[in-house]
C-alpha cells in the first residue's frame, strides 16, 4: 500500500470487496470513461487478475481507480492503461498521479519498458498525462470517427 505524502489517501491493489465501489464510481463518470460500463465483466476480471489499483480516502472510500494490463498482445515489453478515474471531489490532489505511479512501479517490477494509453483528443486528461511525463506518440481515429491521442511513458531501467 502506498500512502500519499500530501493527502490523506492510499493506493492499493483492488480486491473483490472494492468492485461495487469501482463500478459505482465508473457509472458516475461514464461520460468521461466511455464504454467502461459495457465492459463490467471484463473490469471485474481485471480486479481478479490484480490489474486494477484503487485510491482510498482515509475512511476507506474508493476515490479513484486505474485499470491496466501487463499482457499486451502486440508488445511484450509494454503495459497498457485502459481507464483512469478520479472522483471529481478529489481531482487536483495527486490521486491520479499516485495511481499512475503505482502502475509504473508494478510495470517496472515485471520488466516492462513502456506504458501506453489512449485518450480522446478533446479530453482535459491530455494535459494531465503530459504533466506527469507521458509523450504524445500520435493521434489516430477511433471506430466512431473520434480522435484519440496515443501517449507513452518510457520506464527507466
Amino acid at each position: 500500500m502506498k500512502r500519499s505524502e500530501t493527502a490523506p489517501f492510499t493506493v492499493q491493489e483492488a480486491s473483490g470487496a472494492d468492485a461495487t465501489a469501482i463500478l459505482a464510481l465508473a457509472d458516475v463518470h461514464r461520460d468521461e470513461l466511455g464504454a467502461i460500463m459495457q465492459h463490467r465483466q471484463w473490469l471485474l476480471q481485471q480486479v481478479e487478475m490484480g490489474e486494477v489499483f484503487v485510491a482510498k480516502a482515509a475512511e476507506g472510500k474508493v476515490i479513484g481507480f486505474v485499470v491496466f494490463s501487463h499482457q499486451s498482445l502486440r508488445k511484450q515489453e509494454n503495459t497498457t492503461v485502459y481507464y483512469l478515474c478520479t472522483s471529481k471531489d478529489y481531482r487536483g490532489q495527486g490521486v491520479g498521479k499516485l495511481l499512475m505511479e503505482a502502475v509504473a512501479s508494478d510495470a517496472r517490477i515485471r520488466g516492462k519498458k513502456t506504458i501506453d494509453l489512449k485518450c480522446p483528443a478533446h479530453a482535459p486528461a491530455n494535459y494531465f498525462y503530459k504533466g506527469i511525463g507521458y509523450k504524445l506518440l500520435q493521434s489516430e481515429t477511433d471506430q466512431q470517427g473520434g480522435r484519440l491521442n496515443v501517449w507513452t511513458l518510457r520506464l527507466s531501467e
